[in-house]
């Protein structure tokens, strides 16, 4: 790099919001940088579960099947107190029928980040190695950013926008100064990625309370691979002057939280960590934003921390293409921390309620919590509905936005309304809603119970065809009154009408839905009129 480098975007940090962000702009055409203080990519497996609404992104990206091949599916995961089996969650059990993803993809974020840089490479982006943000300089026409580069040497860039995306130590959000209010833990951990040799089966999520202890595991790789959790009960809080954790110390910890004879072989990776709960109190100081972990940490439990990061950057992407390609008003970025910030917190308040309930007790409450947890776990767990729950909870799929520039403020009507997530729906036998909201672009979607005629078919087509283009895809889901029609996606099954709440033989009705896969706009007829005026106000359409 030399001074006077430039690009529209510049992402600070390559983990994996990083690398999201950086992917979804390229794609749409943007000049983006992405720069990285490491030398080389993530090795550990530090985050490791992907939800069901992040498969459905990575799945608009055409990249689901790759992390699909890579991962262990996991649909549920057993509660054990003192060493016996008490319940637990059995994700087939849960009903979710407006999502095709209903488990946990175990993956280590080594390979969730591998299969980003794959696709970044595909697009004729690298990762510049080496860079650390030192500096921000707000100007008028974006940010000056300072850097020292993989040499020493000090060197300045130039963005119309920044996201900070460089983690929990993020120095985009020092330089900001932003607030990052919160606390640590109590509570240390000791961590390993390692082989388990013990008496039960390695296929799912485990976890384990025994009187001050708590273990977790967590299938990564069938057999051959697994993280292991569990309280690190030494005196001195300060993980930083603790020795190196050793194999011999993280098996005699998980053995006493499991109650289990367990042998842990084959250390891949051992570390020690203290965790926090923190978030900013706003996502953006003028062009620059944060995202990820650089914007809110929490609690490991749940696995939520790299999915909320991921749906950020999803969040954000598009915003910043339609106000640098669209026109859209500037406006339309104050929504990304006015929809993701609540998020945020509701996934901290969250993860803290179970963590401190599970993980926060000591002492008559941890045998307390040992006496009681049989007694109410087993017959929850038998509940459907606490399945149903608990799945939809941890699946980030009932995340939802209040109206706002980037939503219609529609609050009657059928559901789902705007700021929900598009559901999934089965079409046909062979063909879904999931398969024709990719691309991550805006999709236009009229729907029509009634069965159109061949004439009425080509014409709502034709004007549907009109506002196709490069950021915009329309989509005519239709029942027909005779034969079929070349540009009508023919529903043979009632669900998809269903679901999006048409339930008279004649009913119809358009949505809008944005390329984060959420619904932005709503209208219970099929005039095109409304639409279009929205579409606009988003930027959809190229200046």
């Amino acid at each position: 790099m030399s001074d006077g480098d430039r690009c529209e975007v510049l992402v600070v940090g390559a983990g994996p919001t990083g690398l999201m962000a950086a992917l979804l702009l390229r794609r749409q055409g943007i000049d983006v940088r992405i720069v990285d203080r490491a030398a080389e990519p993530t090795r550990e497996s530090r985050a490791f579960g992907i939800s069901a609404r992040t498969l459905e992104l990575f799945a608009s990206l055409g990249l689901a099947e790759t992390l699909l091949q890579r991962g262990v599916i996991n649909t549920g995961m057993s509660f054990h107190v003192s060493g016996e089996a008490v319940g637990g969650l059995n994700f087939d059990h849960a009903s979710a029928p407006d999502t095709p993803f209903r488990f946990i993809l175990m993956l280590p974020q080594a390979e969730t980040e591998s299969v980003l840089l794959d696709a970044l490479d595909d697009a004729w982006l690298d990762v510049e190695r080496e860079v650390a943000v030192t500096g921000l300089t707000l100007r008028p026409d974006g940010v000056e950013v300072a850097a020292l580069d993989a040499t020493g040497s000090a060197t300045t860039l130039h963005a119309r926008y920044v996201i900070g995306a460089d983690g929990a130590h993020s120095a985009v959000r020092h330089a900001l100064n932003l607030r990052f209010e919160g606390a640590p833990y109590p509570q240390n951990f000791l961590l390993g990625d390692v082989a388990v040799d013990w008496p039960l089966e390695g296929d799912r999520f485990r976890v384990f309370v025994h009187a001050d202890r708590i273990g977790l595991f967590f299938p990564l790789d069938g057999s051959g691979l697994a993280r292991v959790m569990t309280t690190d009960l030494r005196a001195d809080p300060d993980e930083h002057a603790a020795p190196d954790l050793t194999l011999a110390e993280l098996q005699a910890a998980f053995a006493e939280a499991s109650c289990l004879p367990v042998t842990l072989s084959r250390p891949q990776w051992l570390t020690r960590f203290r965790t926090h709960h923190r978030a900013v109190d706003r996502y953006r100081n003028g062009p620059v934003f944060v995202a990820g972990d650089a914007a809110h940490i929490h609690s490991p439990v749940g696995g939520q921390g790299m999915n909320t990061g991921l749906q950020d950057a999803a969040n954000l992407a598009w915003k910043l293409v339609s106000v640098l390609r669209g026109g859209a008003p500037d406006a339309l970025l104050d929504s990304y921390g006015a929809e993701r910030l609540p998020v945020a917190q509701e996934v901290l308040r969250f993860t803290d309620r179970i963590f401190s309930a599970a993980a926060g007790q000591v002492g008559w409450r941890a045998w307390l919590r040992d006496a009681l947890a049989p007694m109410l776990v087993g017959p929850a767990s038998a509940l459907d509905l606490v399945q149903e729950r608990a799945f939809r909870r941890l699946a980030q799929i009932d995340s939802a936005y209040g109206p706002g520039p980037a939503v219609a403020d529609l609050a009657k009507g059928p559901a789902p309304r705007p700021g929900e997530r598009a559901p999934n729906a089965q079409l046909s036998r062979h063909r879904d809603l999931l398969d024709l909201l990719a691309g991550y672009r805006f999709h236009i979607v009229a729907l029509s119970r009634r069965p159109l005629s061949p004439v009425e078919a080509g014409s709502l087509a034709d004007a549907l065809a009109r506002l196709s283009g490069d950021r915009v895809a329309t989509h005519l889901l239709a029942r027909l009154t005779a034969g079929a029609h070349g540009a009508v996606e023919r529903v043979e099954r009632a669900d998809l009408f269903d679901r999006y709440g048409l339930a008279d033989d004649r009913a119809q009705a358009l949505l809008l839905v944005r390329p984060d896969g959420v619904l932005a706009w709503r209208a219970e007829s099929l005039d095109l009129t409304g639409c279009t005026a929205f579409l606009r106000r988003l930027g959809a359409f190229p200046r």
